[in-house]
């Protein structure tokens, strides 16, 4: 699994490396007729599990508890999206990656837009070049690293939100902070990991 390792739009590819070990030269017996100890050679390790990608059920599976606990210290709760106060009511017209068979989760408070976060879940296969020519259009920065691919912006704390999409090969993940600014940023970034760390689990 491929995670964001931060800064403005870096991508992070974790890589797991497995040791070989070497055989070495078979050394000269003192005698003809001395014993040798055969010592086994190590078969490497297991090949890796493929994981697949799955859209959450609703909101509350879609993102860790503890990430959902620090939601409520802030005052937000789960206001659209499956299991949301307002469901798929919440907007009035469904999201991009609502109408390619994802979710779209909103957690804010309800008295006031100044402060909330959006979260989207969706998987790309045919859609793919209409999702990233969308996000061109909007002038995202594009950045690519391994098989993820980002279109962000960092946004301001004033009136510009920060906005990231995370395009693996078979998905699209989504944050937008209406508040933008660093922190805000690195929090979208946090926020995407975790959620694809949910959405990926092995097949």
């Amino acid at each position: 699994m491929h995670r964001i390792a931060g800064g403005l739009i870096a991508a992070g590819v974790v890589v797991a490396l497995a040791g070989c070990a070497d055989a070495g030269t078979p050394s000269s017996d003192p005698t003809p007729n001395a014993t040798r100890t055969s010592t086994p050679t190590p078969t490497g390790a297991p090949a890796p599990v493929p994981l697949v990608f799955t859209v959450p059920d609703d909101c509350e599976s879609a993102l860790p508890e503890s990430r959902l606990a620090e939601f409520a210290t802030s005052g937000l709760t789960l206001l659209g999206g499956p299991g949301g106060k307002y469901g798929e009511q919440y907007l009035a017209d469904p999201t991009p990656e609502e109408s390619i068979g994802g979710i779209t989760c909103i957690w804010g408070d309800n008295a006031t837009d100044a402060s909330s976060i959006t979260v989207s879940i969706a998987p790309l296969g045919t859609s793919r070049a209409t999702v990233v020519q969308n996000l061109l259009d909007q002038g995202l920065n594009q950045a690519i690293e391994g098989d993820l691919t980002l279109y962000a912006v960092q946004g301001d704390e004033v009136r510009a939100p920060a906005i990231l999409n995370v395009l693996r090969s078979d998905s699209w993940i989504s944050v937008i902070q209406t508040v933008g600014g660093a922190a805000a940023f690195d929090e979208a970034i946090t926020v995407s990991d975790e959620a694809a760390l949910i959405a990926y689990a092995p097949g």
